[in-house]
């Protein structure tokens, strides 16, 4: 891509043809309007697509950058409607899970991690449709401490070492636990805003965001605040029973899209 407007030694897309700038643009619209409508979910269907495009190090990256701009647009959203008694036990394994992940995704190959979440989350999503994790919580107190603790902590570990998921491994824990769609929307919306926020830091720290990629997220960032609020509109216009249909659904993807990539690098 030209960039004699920019300052030496920044070249965003360097090497990539406008067509296939014109699909990471287009791979990133599709995610954010995801964020949009239901809160999280962006991340997992960007970086399974452009990976064959950008590599998975810098598709995972350049996601990062683009789910700033969505979750800017949606925290006062969250803020307002999120189910605070319910977000407040999940941040500190969350924050403890996204810095313990970032070093890890510095040091390790995610492939295994991957396919294990997809299968996991595959697993949660049976259980939810059979309503076994509502004959669990008649067993035990799926709001206790250590168990929030363990949930945000290993699903933010596992997110940000493979690029995405990490909010698929707790959503169905909050189906049951939040008292409504908007309710569960807005603490996911929360949680993601914390998850991005420490992971933001933790690369900058890591040296991983250069300002090649904070330019190509300004690129993408009209793309991404556009589809942010057409999801954000679709989700208003949506009744209880078909957003929580269409959450299963997202699930069932993101558990599809997960193991697929998985097996793929692992291949």
């Amino acid at each position: 891509m030209p960039a004699d407007w920019l300052p030496a030694g920044i070249d965003p897309f360097a090497g990539i043809s406008l067509l296939a700038i014109v699909g990471v643009a287009a791979m990133h619209g599709f995610g954010c309007f995801i964020r949009g409508a239901f809160g999280f979910g962006s991340n997992l269907p960007i970086v399974l697509v452009t990976t064959f495009i950008l590599g998975p190090h810098h598709a995972i990256l350049l996601a990062v950058m683009t789910t700033v701009v969505a979750q800017t647009n949606l925290l006062k959203q969250g803020v307002r409607t999120a189910e605070w008694p319910v977000a407040r036990p999940l941040l500190i394994g969350q924050v403890a899970g996204v810095v313990a992940g970032t070093w890890a995704f510095t040091v390790l190959a995610p492939e295994w991690l991957t396919l294990i979440l997809g299968l996991l989350i595959g697993t949660i999503v049976v259980m939810d449709r059979l309503q076994l994790m509502a004959r669990l919580h008649r067993i035990v107190d799926l709001r206790a401490r250590p168990i929030c603790s363990a949930l945000a902590f290993t699903g933010s570990t596992v997110g940000s070492i493979s690029g995405g998921g990490g909010l698929y491994f707790l959503v169905a824990y909050l189906k049951l636990v939040c008292t409504s769609p908007a309710g569960l929307r807005g603490t996911n919306l929360v949680l993601s805003n914390v998850f991005l926020a420490v992971r933001i830091i933790a690369l900058l720290v890591a040296g991983l965001i250069t300002p090649t990629l904070v330019v190509e997220g300004l690129i993408l960032a009209p793309v991404a605040l556009l589809a942010t609020r057409a999801g954000s509109r679709m989700f208003h216009r949506t009744s209880p029973a078909r957003f929580y249909f269409a959450i299963q659904g997202l699930l069932l993807f993101g558990a599809a899209a997960l193991v697929v990539r998985g097996v793929i690098r692992l291949a």
